[in-house]
């Protein structure tokens, strides 16, 4: 089987190959030893004949995921417009390859090839080569109707309450971006402790640009061990009347997504599938490379013994050992004392 998936929502292209991936999974967990993910900017046809026709190692199928194949080959991606003289020889090659991607004599039943594209211009000389081959599916921003059934049926999965005030102001501060829209889910989740939402809850807890970028400046200087810093940028923030609530939960957030890069990482992931939980739209590399860096400077120890931190003092204002505002001072102290020193762990994909 053949999929070809693009499109300018990524998030549900994603979700798309996720269906698709788990569709696969067999309670042995081989599937993963029997995944190859390729770069299509530097993939050759011959390299790709040879992964489709592998036979799988101890296991019913193989998953084969190509990213990028059709921009690289396909359309002007380097700056410069391309000449239809080059473009047609950059497609050359991989006609006759497409054609024996289609032929069932070479291409095992046991294979599933996915081609994973963004958005792909209506130029795009490689499209027409590729889609009559697959399973071509186009994923757009959803209209305000299709995101409303959406949202609601992403919160009833979730258990989560959101009155229709509520829901109306989420998109109109969210927006069509799907990938932000489930962060902002999973913070009012949080927030709302199976409570319902509503309309002012929504207008306090969703974060505007600017007011993110003063998280990013408390959260990293606690994953940097700067606990000055860190200080500094906690009382600004208490003192912008910010609650200590929903800087514990930033705090945690940025641990959640160090565990959750550091465990991708560990497992081969694609950097496309780190990129996509970190910064959906791509437009800030810095801040990809940057989770990817933390991930690598933290020890699984140093995670753990970090979310100790964090469940100590939860259960230490809970318990009314202390307040929320001493609490959270406590636990910046203690998070850039675990910090780890020294410089960071790369991480090949």
């Amino acid at each position: 089987m053949i999929h070809l998936l693009h499109g300018k929502d990524s998030y549900r292209v994603h979700a798309a190959f996720i269906a698709i991936r788990s569709a696969l999974e067999t309670t042995d967990g081989m599937l993963e030893s029997n995944t190859s993910v390729l770069d299509g900017r530097t993939l050759t046809p011959v390299e790709l004949q040879a992964h489709v026709t592998a036979v799988p190692f101890l296991a019913p199928h193989r998953l084969v995921v190509v990213e990028g194949l059709l921009r690289a080959v396909g359309e002007n991606t380097s700056g410069r417009r391309r000449k239809k003289s080059e473009t047609e020889d950059a497609i050359a090659p991989w006609r006759p390859v497409a054609a024996a991607l289609a032929d069932p004599a070479s291409m095992p039943d046991s294979t599933t090839l996915v081609f994973l594209e963004g958005e792909l211009t209506r130029a795009n000389a490689a499209f027409p080569v590729f889609a009559p081959i697959a399973r071509s599916n186009e994923y757009l921003p959803l209209d305000r109707d299709a995101l409303l059934a959406w949202l609601k049926q992403e919160t009833r999965a979730r258990g989560l309450k959101l009155t229709a005030g509520a829901a109306s102001r989420l998109i109109e501060l969210v927006g069509t971006d799907l990938w932000s829209m489930t962060g902002e889910l999973d913070k009012l989740q949080a927030y709302a402790a199976g409570d319902e939402v509503d309309e002012a809850t929504v207008t306090s807890l969703v974060t505007p640009t600017q007011r993110e970028t003063k998280f990013w400046e408390l959260t990293d200087a606690i994953v940097a061990g700067d606990e000055a810093k860190a200080l500094t940028s906690l009382s600004r923030l208490l003192q912008d009347g910010e609650a200590p609530q929903l800087l514990s939960f930033m705090i945690a957030a940025q641990f959640r997504r160090i565990a959750v890069v550091k465990d991708l990482a560990d497992r081969r992931a694609p950097r496309s599938e780190i990129a996509a939980l970190i910064d959906p739209q791509k437009k800030r590399d810095s801040m990809i490379n940057r989770a990817i860096q933390n991930a690598g400077r933290y020890t699984w120890a140093q995670v753990e013994h970090a979310y100790q931190r964090l469940i100590d003092a939860d259960l230490s204002v809970k318990r009314g050992l202390q307040d929320d505002e001493s609490a959270l001072q406590l636990l910046v102290h203690e998070l850039c004392a675990v910090a780890p020193r020294g410089a960071a762990r790369s991480y090949a994909g």
